[in-house]
């Protein structure tokens, strides 16, 4: 009795060390990669479909969550002399725009929007223009002078131009000895 109990549990641990040492196959990998791209799918169709709750029901979503700017498109290009920023800032006052450069190559853009809200609003079939306050933060490709910099809107595209720091060049700082 002991014996064959002793014979199983060695041909059970045998079997168990062979299977492990076999390790994933092709097909496992194949199996995951598969696996990950339908995640990856289903991610997209959740954001997208809270995207449309919230532009379905702004007043709800804009307490919990600021979702006004967030979805602000932006093209950066680095020219010989400058990086040039455009964002696309449809409906907004020039006045309300709010723009930081930060530690030589962290833009921030930011502002306010404000839609008069009607009480009244028979006829409506969806609103998804948002209002309230954003932000976005960007990095900049290079590092960048802290002057110079210019920035124009038009059209609801902001354009901002900044003087790029040339290579090797550093910020002197005078300091009074006391």
């Amino acid at each position: 009795m002991k014996k064959s109990v002793i014979i199983i549990i060695m041909a059970f641990f045998i079997g168990t060390m062979a299977w492990a040492d076999a390790g994933p196959t092709e097909k496992d990998y194949q199996e995951l990669g598969d696996l990950r791209a339908k995640l990856v799918k289903m991610k997209r169709e959740m954001d997208r479909f809270m995207k449309d709750i919230i532009a379905t029901y702004p007043d709800q979503a804009q307490g919990a969550l600021d979702v006004f700017g967030q979805d602000v498109k932006v093209d950066i290009t680095e020219k010989a002399n400058d990086v040039v920023v455009k964002a696309d800032l449809p409906g907004m006052d020039k006045d309300k725009i709010e723009i930081t450069l930060l530690n030589n190559k962290i833009l921030k853009i930011g502002g306010s929007r404000d839609i008069v809200k009607q009480e009244s609003s028979s006829g409506v079939v969806r609103k998804e223009r948002m209002s309230g306050r954003f932000e976005r933060v960007l990095e900049l490709p290079v590092e960048c002078l802290n002057e110079g910099i210019n920035a124009t809107y038009n059209n609801g595209v902001l354009e901002i131009d900044i003087p790029k720091k040339k290579p090797g060049e550093t910020e002197a700082v005078k300091i009074k000895v006391q």
